[in-house]
């Protein structure tokens, strides 16, 4: 059979490779210039920065070993995460670490944590989740604001089918020993320790996987038939296929799909879904000694970035020697609008650097470039659920199969939408079989 893949991101190569291993004719249409999804690597005069913050910390051994495959070569850390609020550093979680807050806010915190351990009551929402785990105080100070400014919307508009082991929810004696005395040894979060390749930056784990004469760049789907099985291209040309696999973003398949053929009630759905888009602030700096750590999230709602991360810190490789490098981004979806211009933004991150104290001076940075990441975060707003009840069974008639992060409208890490790729080769291959 002839298979067309839409997407070279994680799932699709994971499944064009299982499909090319296995004897079929597999072809991955890519829009880009470039290969590699979210996890496409750029090396700019010597700086190495990947598409977002992306490390590797799966447990699945048959990952672990196809991402060893592509990179060759590892770098493997401990995690250091930290949190930036109103001019103190905290270790992460913040909720274990409240030690040199204000004494007025932190004993609130606790107060109000030892009262929702007390309390029962419904978990309709990510806010509720959130006062009920971690205290009203606690809540609405830290991860509501972190809310808006990471997902873009509040708290209050997600549910809690995303969290999983995602946020820990503490012990009293966590938060206690956290509030008197600065860091403390725990397991406190999913993340222990991590990989990253010594070159090549995050994309070099797809290697592995990637049959690049299997891939066609600069093929952005305009128009898909299932009926007719065939894809119409930007430029106008069309391709046919037997059996196709998209993971382009699930809204965007639905409107090449067309009006025409789809029910008015999942062209609604698809207009529903919500994710957020992304500003990536790539700086290249004249010393490599900015942080202690790999990466950490800022609350204060009037700094622009979300979370920061040092690219260098990685690996060696991901800077010229004696340099360094950090990466910020900043959210925005249809219900945040950018605080400025992405022109203005660039500079306005500088500032906010040298505000924090990352940076001593703006003299330091060498160069700055802002990307924009259509697609960013999933929203797992109340409108995703049924939306996608609405929309799924209506694909699946079609005969596509779905995969990845956005082809499957999920909360996908890299292992995730690995494990997706190789599972829709798997139920093409053994519809074939059958």
């Amino acid at each position: 059979m002839s298979v067309a893949i839409i997407g070279s991101g994680l799932a699709g190569v994971a499944a064009c490779d299982s499909l090319a291993a296995a004897g079929e004719d597999v072809t991955i249409y890519e829009a880009a210039d470039h290969w590699g999804g979210h996890t496409h690597t750029e090396v700019v005069e010597g700086f190495t920065f990947d598409e977002g913050p992306h490390v590797s910390f799966s447990a699945d051994e048959q990952v672990r070993e196809v991402f060893l495959k592509g990179a060759g070569e590892l770098e493997e850390f401990p995690a250091s995460i930290s949190n930036y609020y109103r001019g103190h550093w905290l270790t992460h979680p913040a909720q274990c670490h409240l030690y040199g807050l204000d004494p007025d806010l932190v004993s609130r915190c606790i107060v109000d944590f030892v009262e929702a351990q007390a309390t029962t009551n419904p978990l309709e929402t990510y806010a509720d989740w959130l006062r009920a785990t971690y205290g009203r105080t606690f809540a609405e100070t830290f991860p509501f604001a972190y809310t808006r400014k990471y997902w873009t919307v509040a708290a209050s508009e997600l549910g809690t089918d995303w969290v999983g082991s995602r946020m820990y929810p503490p012990r009293l004696e966590e938060v206690v020993r956290g509030a008197l005395a600065p860091a403390q040894e725990g397991d406190f979060h999913y993340l222990k320790t991590f990989r990253y390749p010594a070159r090549g930056g995050y994309q070099a784990f797809m290697a592995g996987m990637a049959r690049p004469e299997l891939i066609q760049l600069n093929r952005r789907v305009t128009r898909v038939d299932p009926a007719a099985r065939r894809l119409t291209f930007e430029d106008g040309t069309d391709a046919g296929f037997d059996r196709l696999i998209s993971t382009m973003p699930l809204p965007e398949l639905v409107r090449a799909i067309g009006p025409s053929a789809a029910p008015s009630e999942v062209m609604h759905a698809a207009d529903a879904l919500l994710c957020s888009s992304l500003v990536l602030i790539d700086i290249a700096v004249n010393r490599p000694d900015l942080s202690p750590h790999h990466w950490f999230y800022v609350y204060d709602e009037d700094i622009s970035f979300s979370r920061v991360h040092f690219p260098h810190a990685l690996a060696p490789a991901n800077a010229p020697p004696g340099q360094g490098s950090i990466q910020a981004e900043v959210y925005f979806s249809r219900h945040r609008p950018l605080p400025t211009s992405v022109d203005a933004l660039g500079e306005r991150v500088v500032e906010e650097m040298v505000r924090i104290g990352v940076l001593r001076d703006a003299s330091e940075v060498l160069w700055v470039r802002c990307r924009t990441v259509p697609y960013a975060n999933v929203v797992f707003d109340h409108a995703r659920a049924p939306a996608l009840e609405t929309i799924l069974p209506w694909v699946q008639s079609l005969g596509i199969t779905l995969a990845g992060r956005y082809g499957e409208w999920g909360y996908h890490w890299t292992d995730d939408a690995t494990r997706s790729g190789w599972k829709a080769a798997e139920s093409l291959l053994a519809v074939q079989a059958g």
